[in-house]
């Protein structure tokens, strides 16, 4: 995608299915099933390298996590982290870009796994995350004079428009803790990809990027459980950078999903279409870096009935407290590339 590369080539036609931003929805958040992403959970070997990263790097506000031993017993089990001894860490926040999703990060096992060595987008499953960035070259001397590394620098790539034309998004692409890639993006002359805070010029989280075994199997999840929605499918041609462990003209497939009525807190699904892919093995919060989504819902008992038409399983519901979310009702379900996911029932 040109978003993750210094370089590409479309090789197959544009579908932008809302005027001429594809950024911008035909629908209704009326007919949202889930909201637009909430949080996403990374499992960290090092909580301070995390909060040098998000707190220092990306100027973002760190809340410490704090749970009963009774509490953090039942999020153990409900997150499947039977292997951890305490649940602790920070929730990652923005509070000058309302409606930004959070980052949730939490201190992993030392013997964890990563679910990405070395970035590799050969596996399937979570790649990272991005947010808006309208001041990249100040943000990009923070980034590096804090010890963190940039794997291509600022780019500058040419997106397509409903009518054939094209606009300019800049990006650059960040080596966060755990192999997680966190972009920052600047749509300059359209609307931004999330929320900004007017005084740093940088979002909170605005999409999240997963590679996947097979577009059709896990668009039919993310439509028929989630309720979201395609607004922009296309392929091109990978450079060999920027996306680590790609080959130089590999074709690779690649979507936005959004939740219906959203601008913000959407999906970019990748597959490789040439060469080789590997399994995200171990799944879930099995393994470190981005492990987990949240979406929150009006109503839990719809989305429970939508994961039993889709997949034949129940569902257990949760009623504790989840931070920063407080109290809540939700469960736990998996996409077909074993990605978990969190879905809580906002209050009324």
């Amino acid at each position: 995608m040109r978003s993750l590369i210094a370089t590409t080539a479309l090789i197959a036609s544009t579908s932008v299915l809302a005027g001429t931003d594809p950024m911008l929805p035909a629908s209704s958040s009326a007919d949202a099933g889930t909201s637009p992403l909430a949080a996403v959970t990374v499992m960290s070997h090092d909580l301070e390298a995390s909060r040098a990263f998000y707190e220092g790097a990306l100027s973002m506000t760190a809340e410490p996590i704090s749970l009963t031993v009774d509490e953090a017993q039942l999020l153990k089990q409900h997150w499947a982290l039977n292997e951890v001894d305490a649940i602790e860490g920070f929730v990652f926040s923005n509070p000058g870009a309302q409606g930004s999703a959070v980052v949730r990060v939490l201190r992993a096992p030392e013997d964890m796994p990563s679910g990405r060595p070395n970035l590799s987008s050969r596996y399937s499953g979570p790649l990272g995350f991005g947010l808006p960035d309208t001041n990249m070259p100040r943000r990009l001397v923070e980034v590096q004079t804090r010890g963190f590394k940039s794997t291509a620098g600022i780019k500058r790539m040419a997106f397509p428009r409903a009518d054939g034309s094209e606009y300019t998004v800049s990006e650059v692409h960040y080596v966060a803790p755990d192999d997680v890639l966190v972009l920052g993006v600047d749509r300059g002359e359209y609307t931004q990809i999330g929320p900004i805070n007017e005084l740093t010029g940088i979002g909170g989280v605005a999409y999240s990027s997963f590679m996947v075994d097979s577009i059709e199997d896990s668009s039919h999840f993310f439509r028929e459980v989630l309720g979201y929605e395609l607004r922009r499918k296309m392929s091109f041609r990978s450079s060999g950078q920027g996306m680590p462990d790609t080959r130089s003209g590999e074709a690779i497939a690649f979507l936005q999903w959004f939740a219906p009525g959203a601008i913000t807190g959407y999906l970019v699904m990748m597959e490789l279409l040439d060469g080789d892919k590997r399994p995200y093995v171990p799944i879930g919060m099995a393994s470190t870096g981005l492990s987990m989504w949240t979406f929150t819902t009006d109503s839990l008992t719809s989305i429970i009935s939508r994961w039993q038409d889709y997949s034949g399983e129940n569902a257990a519901v949760l009623e504790a407290r989840v931070p920063p979310f407080g109290r809540v009702r939700s469960i736990m379900i998996a996409s077909p590339t074993g990605i978990s996911i969190e879905i809580i029932e906002r209050s009324n």
